[in-house]
């Protein structure tokens, strides 16, 4: 059977990782259906121009979900970062569930590069692992992708790029991975097009890594400026449990266990390096940030 002829379900195609993935599913053939809360909004119909079988539902329309999933061949899950804890463990267990009752031949869920082997205690942290462990207790083949920081996360406002400088988590000559959101939709079209290699697996996916002392000078290449990096100081950590959990993570935690690029680039041949992202993709972000008003810039977070 051809991928055509096999339907893909993605949630969260008008956002970013989803929109990724369905744009690279449908890149390589594959019939793609997205549910979507409003087939008029711009975003959904921009999907449905693409070539994406819209369904109108929400992730609370139980009914709406099992429709999307009728006869689909797979299933892409991923939620909203803004969803709130209680609730994104409940909806991420209950598109598995209904994944298991359709039928579904392969699962694919978005968690995230943070997630330990062992739970923190704090429910925002443990979501996704909760979600995870729930796929690993169902009848189904599922791959679970954990994606590396986003390239994307880099041209946030509170970083201090309008002020000439890049404040970060890490330490000038520590090392982290990142992901381009648009590599993502392309290590899932591969993980689903080898249900055998991937399926049952859980994988860090990453497109490059880098240092802050070499982000610093990558954004100065970029931005024509120069930008100078920084550590976050350790009081401003102090006084923030999320960003001083994911530095503790970058340290000593998942976050700084990285994974083989060259494995990456198997997967994915196309894979885009920092630099490359923020000439290209990200170079539209970055100028917005670089010219941010000085009183949206701080990063004190």
């Amino acid at each position: 059977m051809s991928n055509a002829e096999r339907t893909i379900l993605v949630f969260g195609a008008t956002g970013r990782q989803g929109g990724s993935v369905a744009n690279a599913l449908l890149e390589k053939g594959w019939s793609v259906r997205a549910l979507v809360r409003d087939p008029a909004a711009p975003t959904s119909m921009a999907l449905g121009h693409a070539g994406v079988d819209l369904m109108q539902g929400s992730f609370t329309n139980a009914e709406a979900i099992r429709a999307a999933m009728r006869d689909a061949y797979g299933v892409f899950s991923v939620l909203p970062g803004d969803m709130p804890d209680g609730e994104e463990v409940r909806i991420g267990c209950a598109i598995a569930d209904f994944a298991v009752e359709s039928g579904i031949a392969h699962l694919v869920y978005s968690s995230g590069a943070s997630v330990g082997e062992t739970l923190t205690g704090v429910a925002r942290f443990d979501a996704k692992p909760r979600i995870e462990a729930h796929i690993r207790d169902l009848p189904i083949l599922a791959t679970i992708i954990r994606p590396m920081i986003f390239m994307e996360m880099l041209t946030a406002p509170r970083f201090g790029l309008n002020q000439g400088r890049f404040t970060f988590l890490l330490k000038p000559e520590q090392s982290m991975q990142l992901i381009a959101v648009s590599d993502i939709g392309r290590f899932v079209a591969a993980i689903f097009a080898d249900k055998p290699g991937f399926g049952g697996k859980t994988l860090k996916i990453a497109s490059d890594t880098v240092t802050g002392g070499g982000l610093g000078a990558m954004l100065t290449e970029a931005a024509k400026r120069l930008i100078v990096y920084d550590r976050f100081p350790e009081e401003v950590l102090a006084a923030n449990p999320d960003l001083a959990q994911m530095a503790e993570s970058l340290e000593d935690g998942p976050l700084a266990q990285h994974v083989d690029l060259d494995v990456m680039r198997e997967m994915n041949p196309q894979i885009v390096s920092c630099r490359t992202w923020l000439a290209g993709a990200g170079r539209s972000a970055l100028l917005a940030a670089l010219n941010t008003d000085p009183g949206q810039g701080e990063s004190g977070a």
